[in-house]
């Protein structure tokens, strides 16, 4: 028995000796170098129409060997295995969108993969890229579109010649939600304010109407409504009393790349002033929750009534780490309770107070505009006291205390003006009757009244006449084009007449300089525009992919 425990004991001695010796003696001979693969011929970007053709010729080559055959293929397009051939010939059978996609290629013999990620952009006449104008025409609420992707001509006043019946009477305001869910779970939970193409939204007649973003087609639930919100409470019985939506915001507050698939992760938080209350959804496919709250009342009381338009204060851009990310580190969302005078800030759908110790009440005002600004800690907002008294403030942020940094008259500006706060320079458009100005921000604090002097275009330079005015502003998330509505109805606010007298101006916009170029001027495509917006068929941040590095947009 002596003799059999020694040998237990002498075994993993001597297993442990050989094997320090065979480490000690392993020569270049015993390693086999992995072959280090480069792969070519491939794009970062596609764009094809549906049931067009995608064909890509890749050319392999390895430090050690390039032949073909000893190597695995796979050409994976929106999460689905098309192609198993090194050369893809594929044809697009895909619904509109962006498709992040992959060519993977596997080593037969150490079984390593090499990955190269591509984007595929799949359009249709109305699934890209859109300039879209929501107008009133003939005294109905109307949209008209314009392709992006390729040259094409205006669809003008579409939708119920196409659809056989109009979107309202009174148009408001137009939006869009671009989270897209693509499971059934993530479609089931997120329904109706989103299919997989994400949403364009109309408020018109104090109505939201759901509009496919892919076909612009009526949504088959043709409203949002109040119980969208309330899912599954039933005890006490959800009180949506007062429901009339008036204003709606999105805020992206992540959208980064799935490190397991070739798709985003994505939250989206949508925020629905109606009634006065607020209504929050956080629109957040699987692998994570969505989460909703309805007619939440101001903090200041129960007889409070927001103002209709609220914004997020801040909204940094989350950078990228090993995953490219595309979304915002997003800040409070500033409402103003025009009952009580008083800013409040809302998170996850309730608002809290701020003390008029740290923000004065601005008793007799309702919030028209406000945005996050390009100064840290800062946003700037606009408060109006009547139609030509308007105030334009600099409020100061330190986690979630405010304070007043500085206010002004609105001088120019009226209850008609639109905005535009700039994310990269302290600057804000706006509009006031036929003039586009251009104001700095920071001048709030000197006591800087926007004036004539700060005109950055007229309407009559451009040949326009005395009865044409600015009724609609946009700017490109790249921040290098504006585009401006125009009307030429004069004193006719319903639209009417034959001719179509509404105009989109579009201006290359240096964003070092804001100077502005006039680039094409698209006469006759709508009735008076109440809202020109860029549709973006699939969200990049700043209109750019693969965390910043490349630039898509086609305007």
């Amino acid at each position: 028995m002596k003799f059999y425990n020694k040998l237990v004991l002498m075994l993993p001695l001597g297993a442990m000796l050989g094997s320090c010796y065979k480490d000690l003696g392993t020569g270049p001979g015993d390693y086999v170098e992995i072959n280090e693969l480069t792969i070519a011929g491939i794009d970062r970007q596609y764009a094809r129409d549906m049931d067009d053709s995608l064909k890509i010729t890749p050319q392999l080559q390895g430090t050690h060997y390039s032949d073909t055959s000893k190597f695995n293929y796979s050409w994976d397009i929106n999460n689905t295995i098309v192609s198993n051939s090194l050369n893809l010939n594929f044809k697009v059978s895909l619904v509109p969108g962006n498709k992040i996609s992959r060519f993977i290629v596997e080593d037969k013999a150490t079984k390593v993969k090499n990955y190269f990620r591509f984007d595929l952009n799949v359009s249709s006449s109305t699934a890209g890229n859109l300039i879209m104008v929501l107008s009133k025409s003939k005294g109905k609420a109307e949209l008209s579109y314009l392709r992006l992707d390729k040259p094409a001509n205006w669809a003008i006043n579409y939708y119920e010649s196409r659809f056989g019946k109009p979107l309202g009477v009174n148009p408001q305001r137009l939006d869009f939600l671009m989270v897209e869910p693509t499971s059934q779970t993530a479609l089931t939970n997120i329904a109706p304010f989103a299919n997989q193409f994400g949403r364009v939204l109309v408020l018109a007649d104090d109505r939201l109407v759901l509009i496919d973003k892919s076909t612009l087609e009526p949504n088959v639930v043709p409203t949002l409504e109040g119980e969208a919100y309330t899912r599954s409470a039933s005890y006490p019985a959800p009180d949506i009393s007062g429901y009339k939506p008036e204003f709606m915001a999105q805020g992206v507050e992540m959208w980064r790349n799935n490190p397991y698939g070739s798709n985003f992760h994505q939250s989206i938080h949508f925020q629905l002033i109606s009634g006065g209350a607020l209504y929050f959804a956080n629109l957040a496919p699987p692998p994570f929750t969505t989460s909703f709250s309805y007619n939440r009342k101001s903090a200041y009381g129960p007889t409070g009534y927001f103002s209709p338009f609220g914004y997020f204060d801040t909204m940094t851009p989350t950078p990228s780490g090993n995953l490219f990310h595309h979304g915002y580190t997003l800040g409070n969302f500033m409402l103003f309770d025009r009952v009580f005078g008083r800013f409040t800030y809302a998170s996850y759908g309730s608002s809290y107070t701020i003390p008029t110790t740290e923000l004065k009440a601005f008793p007799g005002h309702d919030l028209l505009y406000g945005a996050a600004t390009s100064q840290t800690g800062t946003s700037f907002a606009v408060l109006k006291a009547s139609a030509s008294a308007l105030k334009f403030l600099l409020l100061g942020k330190s986690g979630n205390k405010y304070s007043l940094v500085g206010e002004v008259s609105g001088g120019a500006a009226n209850d008609q003006s639109k905005f535009y706060n700039m994310k990269t320079s302290p600057y804000v458009f706006f509009t006031a009757g036929n003039k586009l100005y251009k104001y700095n921000i920071l001048d709030v604090t000197s006591n800087m009244v926007p004036n004539s002097g700060h005109v950055a275009l007229s309407l009559s330079s451009l040949g326009y006449t005395e009865d044409a005015v600015i009724t609609s502003m946009t700017v490109s998330r790249t921040e290098k084009t504006l585009l401006l509505g125009v009307s030429r109805y004069g004193a006719d606010k319903e639209g009417n007449g034959d001719a179509n007298k509404g105009d989109i101006l579009r201006f290359d916009l240096d964003k070092t300089s804001l100077g502005l170029t006039l680039k094409e001027k698209y006469e006759g495509v709508s009735g008076i525009p109440v809202d020109v917006k860029i549709k973006y068929q699939t969200h990049w941040r700043d209109g750019r992919s693969n965390g910043g590095v490349t630039e898509l947009d086609n305007i």
